[in-house]
């Protein structure tokens, strides 16, 4: 007898271990109540041209369903895998494989030789082959096998067993040189509930020689919300989060990529090309993965219209791909309503009338589904029940243009989780007759449907629209760039209703931009409060030189914008975080009828007090040429001075006060780019820019503090820990540098810009 030997597969994934431990127990005793003795692994895994057969799933109970057997020799065995719809970790019926190993069976012999066997042979094999070998596996008792002229287990050809209940698979091994055989083999496979005699369930004859079956189950999967990262604690939750996901297990895109990756399965992440999820992956270290997964074809990316007018966001994602390396696509994604024709596919949520399980087209474009947001796809056990069938319908389809898609949300999906993830993509990967869908596979997939586009996004109008023609005049530069991406930031689409009437408050900061876009292209000096830049009903005050552009707002007294120009281009030095990321608070806390203060969690710019933040100041410019704003009950004064190297800020309090400053120097280098953030902090002082860049300094008479988002960057190769207290700059939008200031009396505040 071979050594008894237990198929085991460990945990996948290092953070389940401890909670999983428990689990794998219970199932390791009874695998060792129920396995027998088994052969070495194969050395190979079972693919395709191993198929034989596939069935229907058609049983009453799921772990007696036969789907899919297959044949094959693997050394000196010969080999049958049978696929099961469920098979239960407690090994709960019996089952009985006929094999017609010669021409002409006598299987009457073995029935006349052995009659406490007859009734249920009989019952089973009514219609069967005429067998010359039957292997009988019960749920409580050895495997053995009769040759039909003997009346005992044979003592030479004892089959051995494993059981697999992780893929739902049980493989029976047989040695070829005890095996009578004059040739290919013919068989076929029953189920029954333990000691019962009707089958519940059976699948062939089918001939060991046989062609695997004409058609599989294509799969695609699919996932959008891959990576919304505005902030190295959201990149860290949506990479490797704790308590997180529809389950509240460990959740996010690793296990994703690393299953993909592991099980050699393809996924399509819909919306990652866009800049901040590609700049914040790159900042976690994730892009290494990614490159080599496109490397294998393993990942299809496509570009994304992540914003309004789709067809600028998508050039941005072009862009900001050849940035980090990643070539442009055949394929394109926009959640809009909209088709762009310059594509050969596009991923698209087609309207209710059209099929979700084929391809269409329009014109030349392919069309391909979404998944719809149904039940769970992926379990702890594989995919869910429904997936199954769902997939074994489909191999089983005549029409060669059906296709499963899965895949959904990333955060609201299963697919996330820590143990789901690698337990489905393992089940998928180990079943030969579904066939995952890869970029080229998809451009070639049957596609015989038309499909009526609306209509173009180009005519379609929305609230943000009143921008749009401002910003397609704007002068071809760096603050116009950012102008788009905050436009795209604000017009991102969303199911959200409240989402949208949020950002609805933040649109006026496009104007802004706008006006330091022109003030770049043409320098000027200018001191006025007369201008309405944002378009909100109050005039913001200007102090410009040919050097700096600074924007005073009168509520609050903050510096919301410092721009700062050099020989070469525009930089930006202070910006709101607003200009990045939209609901930065507790939605409970919004309050949509405040305008900019709607989201509570923003700060709308430099010197923005953390008490009576946006009481009204009055403006006076004095004669030596300083902008001084006085709070209408007197009790503060801040003075502002533009020299020839930045700004200076004379703070005067009659009772201690907090202010902060946002540093955002230079936005692109961060979103475009793959450099790093310096920081420097000394007394009263704070230095912070990007490789290649301007830096910023500030110089403070009083007490001062200082973070970047950089700060938490030792945590971020570690998955996310829900004990850990994490430096302040961890929850920063990129690419923020956050200083804070404290004044009793009076202060003087210095921004220069070392060139």
């Amino acid at each position: 007898m071979p050594i008894l030997r237990i198929t085991f597969y460990a945990v996948r994934n290092a953070q389940s271990v401890e909670r999983n431990m428990h689990h794998r127990i219970v199932i390791l005793t009874l695998l060792l109540l129920t396995a027998s003795c088994v052969p070495p692994p194969a050395d190979r895994p079972w693919a395709y041209a191993d198929m034989r057969g596939l069935d229907t799933a058609d049983a009453l109970q799921p772990s007696l369903d036969l789907i899919a057997i297959y044949t094959r020799q693997n050394g000196s065995d010969f080999q049958i895998r049978l696929d099961l719809l469920d098979l239960e970790t407690a090994f709960d019926f019996d089952l009985y494989i006929v094999l017609d190993t010669s021409p002409g069976g006598l299987r009457e012999v073995f029935l006349n030789a052995v009659p406490s066997a007859a009734t249920s042979i009989t019952n089973l094999t009514a219609t069967a082959l005429e067998w010359d070998l039957l292997l009988i596996l019960p749920a409580h008792d050895s495997p053995r096998a009769y040759l039909s002229t003997e009346s005992s287990p044979s003592a030479h050809l004892i089959p051995r067993l494993v059981r697999d209940p992780w893929l739902d698979t049980v493989t029976v091994s047989l040695s070829r040189h005890h095996l009578p055989t004059g040739g290919h083999i013919a068989l076929q496979v029953f189920t029954t509930a333990p000691g019962q005699h009707l089958a519940a369930d059976s699948i062939g004859p089918v001939r060991s020689d046989a062609s695997p079956p004409t058609n599989r189950a294509p799969l695609l999967l699919a996932f959008w919300d891959t990576f919304p990262a505005h902030s190295p604690a959201q990149a860290l939750r949506r990479w490797d989060g704790a308590h997180t996901g529809p389950t509240g297990e460990r959740h996010g895109l690793r296990y994703v990529l690393d299953s993909a990756e592991r099980y050699g399965l393809p996924v399509a992440l819909l919306d990652l090309k866009t800049p901040a999820s590609l700049a914040a992956l790159r900042y976690l270290g994730g892009m290494a993965q990614i490159q080599r997964l496109l490397d294998r074809r393993l990942l299809i990316l496509p570009d994304v219209a992540y914003g309004e007018p789709a067809q600028a966001s998508v050039a941005s994602s072009r862009r900001a791909a050849q940035t980090f390396g990643l070539p442009a696509s055949q394929f394109v994604y926009t959640a809009f309503p909209f088709l762009q024709p310059a594509y050969r596919a596009q991923f698209a949520n087609l309207p209710i009338y059209q099929s979700a399980s084929h391809l269409t087209h329009w014109k030349n474009t392919i069309l391909i589904p979404l998944p719809a947001p149904d039940a769970p796809q992926a379990t702890t056990d594989g995919p869910s029940p429904d997936v199954r069938r769902a997939l074994l319908e489909t191999a089983l389809s005549p029409d060669p243009a059906d296709l499963v898609v899965l895949g959904g949300s990333l955060p609201h999906s299963t697919w996330g989780d820590a143990d789901m993830a690698a337990s489905t993509f393992a089940w998928l990967a180990a079943h030969p007759w579904i066939q995952p869908l890869d970029g080229n596979a998809l451009l070639t997939f049957p596609a015989p449907q038309s499909f009526h586009a609306p209509r173009s996004p180009e005519n379609a109008s929305s609230p943000a629209s009143t921008w749009l023609t401002d910003l397609r005049a704007a002068p071809d530069n760096v603050i116009t760039d950012l102008a788009w991406q905050t436009y795209f930031t604000l017009t991102a689409p969303t199911d959200d209703a409240q989402l949208r009437a949020l950002r609805a408050n933040y649109f006026g900061q496009i104007g802004i931009l706008l006006a330091a876009s022109r003030w770049a292209e043409n320098p000027f000096r200018l001191s006025e409060c007369s201008i309405d830049f944002d378009a909100d009903g109050e005039n913001e005050c200007l102090l410009a030189s040919t050097t700096f552009f600074a924007i005073i707002e009168t509520d609050g007294a903050r510096l919301t914008h410092l721009f700062y120009r050099d020989e070469n281009s525009p930089h930006q030095l202070i910006g709101p975080t607003a200009q990045f990321w939209i609901g930065i608070s507790d939605p409970s806390l919004w309050d949509l009828s405040t305008g900019r203060t709607a989201d509570p969690g923003q700060i709308m710019g430099a010197f923005s007090d953390t008490e009576e933040t946006l009481q009204n100041y009055d403006f006076t410019f004095p004669p030596n040429g300083s902008l001084s704003l006085t709070s209408a009950d007197g009790t503060r004064v801040k003075i502002y001075y533009l020299t020839d190297n930045g700004v200076i800020v004379e703070y005067h309090t009659a009772t201690p006060v907090t202010t902060r400053i946002p540093l955002v120097v230079d936005p692109q280098a961060f979103f475009f780019g793959e450099v790093g953030y310096h920081a420097v902090l000394g007394p009263n002082f704070w230095r912070w820019g990007p490789e290649g860049g301007p830096m910023v300094n500030i110089q403070s008479t009083s007490p001062m503090r200082a973070q970047g988002f950089t700060a938490s960057y030792p945590f971020l190769s570690l998955p996310e820990d829900p004990n850990l207290d994490y430096p302040l700059g961890h929850y920063f939008p990129f690419p923020l540098s956050l200083i804070e200031i404290t004044v009793s009396k009076i202060a003087v505040i210095e921004i220069t810009v070392n060139k």
